[in-house]
Order: C-alpha cells, then sequence, then structure tokens
C-alpha cells in the first residue's frame, strides 16, 4: 500500500473545515467538495474514520479553490471555538493551563493524524517547544504546517488567552528535517499579579528596613500591618482568577466525560446486542424463527427505525422480501410484491451490487446513486420514502445468502461508518445461522418425505400381496358359483342368492383391483401419447361424472405434451380425481381442468424435498369445495383412507391415482385451503428431443380446447435495479 493510501488523518480535522465552511463561507457546495474529495457524508461524521493523504490533499485544493484563499491556519484556530463544539476540549481533559496540554500535544496528536510524530519541551511557563517529525515516506503538503499552527493557537486559545506568537525557524518545507515550532504567550492576570506580589512585598520589607534604620520612618507596625494586607489581598485575588480558570476547565472535564459515558454505553449496548443475537441463534433451527429473533434484538439493541431483510431463491437469481419491521401497511405490501432481479450482469443497483460482491453499501443520500437504478427501482425506493440507509450482504464461507437493510426515516439519526462496520460483524454471523437453518429445514423435509415414501412401499408390498392371493381366491370362488349356476335351473330360487354372491365378489376384485393400482403391480401398456389430446378427449365422460350444480371447465395449453404413459391408467387417474373433487362439493361449485408444463429445479425439489430435474407435464384438477387440513393432507393418498361417512368411499381413489403416477415415475402434489378448495397436480416426465415427436396432435376444432398456456406458479414482480 503506498503512502497516499494510508489512513492517516481523522476525519475530525475535515469536520471542523466542514463545520467553518458552512458557518462562514456559505456560498461553498460542500457535497461537491466532499465528492471532488473522494469522501464520503457519512466518513465525516464518524470520528473513528481516517483518511488519506490524497484524500485530504483533494479537499484542500478544492476548498481553496472554492473559498478563494487558503484557509488552513484558520481552520486551526476554529477548532477551539464554540461553534465547532470545543473538539479540542476532549482531548486537553483538564489539563490545567497551555503549557501542560502542549507538552501533551504527542499523546493528543495521534487522535488527529498518524502522518509523524511530535515532541515537547517547556522552556518557560509560557513557552513551549514542539517538533514534528514527518513518518517516513510521508508526503505533507504546506498547508498543513499552517494547520498544525493554527491548531497549537486553538490550545492556547482554549484558556481563554490571546492568540499566542508562533516562532518557526525550521520547517520540512524549506530543506529542514522538522519542523520546529516555538509557542509562546502572555501570562494569565493570577500569574501577573503573583509575580508582583512576590516582587514588591520583598522591595517593600528591605526598602522600609533600611528606612526605619538610618530613622528615616517610624511607626513600623502600621506599615508592616500594609504590607501584610497587600500581600493576603493580592494572593485571593490571584486564587479567584485561577478557581475561576479551574471551573472553566473542569465544565470542560464535564462535557468530555459525559462524552466519553455516552460512547461506553454505546459500546456496552452494541456488546449486548452481539451477545444476544449470538444467543437468539443458537437456539433456533427453523429460518423464519431465526430472522424474527434477528429483527428482534436489532430494533431492541440497535435502535434503528425500519430494518429489512431479503433473501435469495435457491438459484440466486431473485432476491425476495423476508422479514423486517419498521415500514406501514403499503411499504410492506409494496416489498412481498417487489423481487430484485440477480441475473442481469449490468445491474448496478445497491442492493444487486450487495449481494452480487458480497459487498457492503453505505448510500448517505439515494438521489447520488438512482442514475445506477431503473425506473422501477427507482419507484420502489419512493414508495419506501428510502433515502440514507446501509446495506449489508448476508453470507456464510463465501455463500451470498440475501442482504441486511437498515435505515433511521423518523429519527433521522445519522447513519456512520461505525453502524456500517457493527453491522457487516453481524452479517456473517445471521449467515451462518440462517445457513444451517436451511440445511435443517431441507433436511427436515428431505427425512419426512422418505418416511412417507417407505410407509408407503411397505403399504403397498402388504396391499399388493394381499390384493394377489384375495385375487386368487375370489377367481376361484367365482368359478364355484358359475359352476352352481349351470348345475341349477333358471328358475331355482337359489340363482338370486348366487347372483348376490357372484355380485359381491365382482366388487371385491374391483377393490382388489385398486389395491394392485396402489401398489404399482398393475400390468400397464406405455406408449407415446399428447397429454391435452387425453384429456379433451375424455370431455363428454367427465362431463357425465358430475351433477348439473357443479360447473365443469378445461383449460388446455396450446403446446404439444408429449409423455410415455398407458392412455387407459390416465384415464383412470382423472376419473378419479373428479369424483373426489365432485364428493368435495356437495352443494355445488366449480372444477377445472388444466394441463401445463414446468421446468423441476432446485428451488423446487428444496421447497418439497423430493423430484428430480427436467421438465413435465401437469395435469391439475382444482375444485371450491371444502378443502382439507394438514393433517387430513398427510393421509389422503393412504389406501382406505376417507374423510366420507361410512358405505359412501373405498378409500381407494387417490391411492389408485398414486400408485399409477408413480408407476409412471411422476408425483403427485396437493394443494389446499380448508373452506376455499383444493388442487391436485399431476406431474409425468415429458419427452424431449426426437422423441417428443411421437403422440397425437390437438385438435382445434373445439374451441373451449384454446386458451390455457405454460403451467407457472404466480410470482412476485420482479425489479432490477
Amino acid at each position: 500500500m503506498s503512502i497516499d493510501d494510508q489512513p492517516l488523518y481523522n476525519s475530525k480535522i475535515i469536520s471542523i473545515f466542514v463545520s467553518l465552511l458552512q458557518k462562514k463561507y456559505p456560498h461553498v457546495d460542500v457535497p461537491e467538495l466532499l465528492r471532488y474529495a473522494e469522501i464520503k457524508t457519512y466518513e465525516v461524521n464518524d470520528e473513528g474514520h481516517w483518511l488519506t493523504q490524497r484524500q485530504v490533499d483533494r479537499f484542500h485544493t478544492r476548498m481553496t479553490q472554492m473559498v478563494g484563499a487558503d484557509i488552513s491556519r484558520e481552520g486551526g484556530r476554529y477548532a477551539a471555538s464554540a461553534a465547532a463544539h470545543g473538539m479540542m476540549m476532549k482531548y486537553t481533559l483538564g489539563l490545567i493551563g497551555p503549557a501542560n496540554t502542549l507538552l501533551a500535544i504527542g499523546k493528543c496528536s495521534r487522535n488527529f493524524s498518524r502522518s509523524g510524530t511530535y515532541t515537547a519541551a517547556k522552556l518557560a511557563d509560557n513557552r513551549v517547544e514542539i517538533t514534528f517529525t514527518p513518518q517516513e515516506g510521508s508526503e505533507e503538503q504546506p498547508y498543513q504546517c499552517e494547520n498544525r499552527m493554527g491548531m497549537f493557537e486553538a490550545v492556547v486559545m482554549l484558556f481563554n488567552y490571546h492568540p499566542p506568537q508562533i516562532e518557526h525557524s525550521d520547517c520540512i518545507f524549506q530543506g529542514g528535517e522538522s519542523c520546529r515550532y516555538i509557542i509562546s504567550w502572555k501570562k494569565t492576570w493570577y500569574a501577573t499579579v503573583r509575580s508582583l506580589r512576590n516582587r514588591l512585598v520583598p522591595i517593600a520589607l528591605i526598602a522600609y528596613a533600611l528606612c526605619y534604620h538610618f530613622g528615616l520612618v517610624g511607626h513600623p507596625v502600621p506599615i508592616l500591618t500594609a504590607l501584610a494586607f497587600f500581600a493576603l489581598g493580592s494572593s485571593y485575588l490571584a486564587q479567584r482568577m485561577e478557581t475561576r480558570e479551574i471551573v472553566t476547565a473542569l465544565a470542560q472535564v464535564e462535557e468530555s466525560t459525559q462524552q466519553i459515558v455516552a460512547q461506553m454505553g454505546v459500546n456496552y449496548n452494541n456488546a449486548r446486542m452481539v451477545n444476544e443475537v449470538g444467543q437468539a441463534l443458537s437456539k433456533q433451527s427453523g429460518i423464519n424463527e431465526v430472522l424474527r429473533n434477528v429483527t428482534k434484538v436489532i430494533e431492541k439493541r440497535l435502535g434503528y427505525d425500519r430494518c429489512v431483510i431479503m433473501l435469495a431463491d435457491a438459484r440466486k437469481s431473485r432476491l425476495t422480501f423476508s422479514t423486517g419491521y419498521g415500514y406501514t401497511v403499503a411499504q410492506r405490501d409494496a416489498l412481498l410484491n417487489a423481487s430484485f432481479d440477480l441475473t442481469a450482469p449490468d445491474t448496478q443497483g445497491v442492493f444487486v451490487t450487495c449481494f452480487r460482491d458480497n459487498q457492503s453499501r453505505f448510500v448517505s443520500d439515494f438521489a447520488e446513486v438512482a442514475h445506477l437504478h431503473t425506473p422501477q427501482s427507482i419507484d420502489f425506493s419512493r414508495e419506501l420514502e428510502a433515502r440514507s440507509f446501509i446495506c449489508c450482504p448476508i453470507a456464510c464461507d463465501g455463500e451470498v445468502l440475501g442482504v441486511l437493510a437498515v435505515d433511521n426515516k423518523k429519527s433521522q439519526r445519522p447513519l456512520m461508518q461505525s453502524d456500517l462496520s457493527l453491522l457487516a460483524g453481524i452479517a456473517p454471523v445471521i449467515g451462518m445461522s440462517l445457513r444451517n437453518a436451511i440445511h435443517l429445514e431441507r433436511e427436515r423435509r428431505m427425512s419426512e418425505q422418505i418416511r412417507q415414501s417407505q410407509k408407503m412401499e411397505s403399504v403397498g408390498v402388504l396391499a399388493g400381496g394381499i390384493a394377489h392371493d384375495f385375487n386368487n381366491l375370489l377367481t376361484g370362488m367365482m368359478g364355484f358359483v358359475a359352476l352352481a349356476q349351470m348345475k341349477l335351473k333358471r328358475d331355482d330360487p337359489a340363482q338370486e342368492y348366487l347372483e348376490q354372491v357372484l355380485s359381491a365378489a365382482e366388487r371385491a376384485a374391483s377393490l382388489t383391483q385398486g389395491l394392485l393400482a396402489f401398489s404399482r403391480k398393475q400390468v400397464n401398456h406405455p406408449e407415446p401419447i399428447n397429454l391435452n389430446q387425453i384429456v379433451d378427449n375424455l370431455r363428454k365422460l367427465l362431463s357425465r361424472l358430475v351433477p348439473s350444480k357443479i360447473q365443469l371447465q378445461f383449460e388446455i395449453c396450446s403446446e404439444k405434451l408429449p409423455v410415455v404413459a398407458d392412455s387407459t391408467q390416465i384415464d383412470q387417474v382423472l376419473a378419479n380425481l373428479v369424483n373426489n373433487a365432485r364428493d368435495a362439493m356437495p352443494d355445488g361449485g366449480e372444477i377445472t381442468i388444466s394441463t401445463g408444463s414446468i421446468e423441476i429445479n432446485d428451488e423446487w425439489i428444496d421447497a418439497r424435498g423430493y423430484g428430480r430435474l427436467g421438465s413435465f407435464a401437469v395435469v391439475s384438477v382444482t375444485d371450491t369445495g371444502t378443502g382439507i387440513d394438514e393433517a387430513t393432507k398427510a393421509h389422503v393418498l393412504e389406501p382406505f383412507f376417507t374423510t366420507k361417512e361410512v358405505g359412501k368411499g373405498s378409500g381407494l381413489g387417490l391411492a389408485i391415482v398414486y400408485g399409477i403416477v408413480k408407476q409412471h415415475d411422476g408425483y403427485v402434489e396437493i394443494d389446499s385451503t380448508p373452506g376455499v378448495g383444493t388442487t391436485l397436480n399431476v406431474y409425468l416426465p415429458l419427452r424431449t428431443g426426437p422423441a417428443a415427436a411421437g403422440g397425437a396432435e390437438l385438435s382445434p376444432a373445439d374451441p373451449q380446447a384454446q386458451g390455457g398456456g405454460t403451467f407457472s406458479r404466480p410470482e412476485n414482480r420482479p425489479i432490477s435495479p
């Protein structure tokens, strides 16, 4: 790192000049000046920030141009004024007298500059020598020498003295190895009074003794008493003056102490906050619970007016709202409906670059970066009334999961570099816990899905074995009944009983066929088909399955959906789904059968805990019936499970659907809301490439067959900042 890039000068120095410009030179455009110097506003406000030689040089050059004169020394003097909030007072800390303060300048200087070292020597009570030796490689400028002299003057003036005299014989800008300053000032009144007392009283005593010895004066008691009163009076007067100066210094100490105590409170609060964040994150495992507790701690301990956490999807393609606080209802709705596109490589928006570059961003005024955003993002920021905010990436081991943003919309408390540093330290802790929570939830879903699959497999094996053996018994039973019927006359009364036995056996055989379908032991004949054509061919059949009080609608997409399937079994799947939807609407309603396609990706699999990557055709059957709750949803695909009254359902309808779909390497998904309705989605693998050419084409003769579209879930409005 070159010397120009090293942090050498505390931002308090620039802050003093900014305050001076705003007070005495209001025509100077301070924001433009700071931009030219490549200094951020929050860096000036943060007393913990340090600037480089290049930054302060650019600031001085541009300031001189804008003011029309070099005000370096004036800036140093301004540091001691009340208008500058007594910046120097914090570092005198009650060192009584300018001499003691100037002797301690070496320690104080480290609070302002790291460009060199200071040494000080006391030449007299009102005379101090200070030597500044620049750091090796440092390239200071003459204006900084002037500024130092102004600072020395400020120290003396801090104690209510007139500006001191400064002798500057040796200077690094005139060939010297160091800058040597001799600062002298007039003594205080109380020191002058004491000096006069100490000199006049002995002289008066000596003069009186000589005069008395030679008989020139008499009456020693009155004269000695007068001298005593003079000595006491001068001492009292000097003491009063000194006490007044001490009181002034103590007032400065009180102000500095209050500021230090306030800063200690902030540091303590930050430490408590970090501890509480760690405790909150260590106890939680769910994503929502982790984020909810994080925002609670940030609101309680850090006191930011607003906070928002946005997370990326599994493909890292979009950034969407997850949680936050401090926003109005309208603003929260805007957050819920918005998302940021992470895929555009040229996007320069704050949130996207923070996520993409894994770097924190400090925006002092959004108007300054508005040109980097799209019109939609600008409208979004206006809706949120966002002006100054900090945005930090939430990352773990280099993987960025989302962003954290805070601002102070109500209190208008200025954000500083220390806020950025604090949040940048918290964000990785959030990222680590968030990634753990994501992994835990993913494992939980996968485990639940594996458990459910194993249970269904076990039930299927059991059901298949029973159905196979029972079917053999039924075959023999029905054969013997047929032989018995052949032996009897047609008008024999026993014929009626045998018919009842045969009817019951046929119903039992139908159940065994359902069990065989569930256990995937049913024989199928797969062939290339167009799924749209299969659905379209079932219009009349399915219409006869529903009563007139139920409206049946078809939304078939225009694209071809080539799959490999047994068309007879697909007919059975759709018939069972429509029957199930019909039974869920005893008072009537609407059934919608739609087709489409979907690309199953990692995000889809992570959300459900099952699936494989690829293109799938989708058939959806949606009803407006009673719906089912989560507990019921976990069992509806099991054989003989039914919510219908006894004798009104076998509990095999959805079990058959499950078995047939699994036999076709597909998936069944149930989405239901009690009181609203249910949607069952059947996913079947699409044939791609040359193999997709097979299968019948959908005839456009029926106008109801047109319309629809590619199957997709509703998504939030995208924003590309």
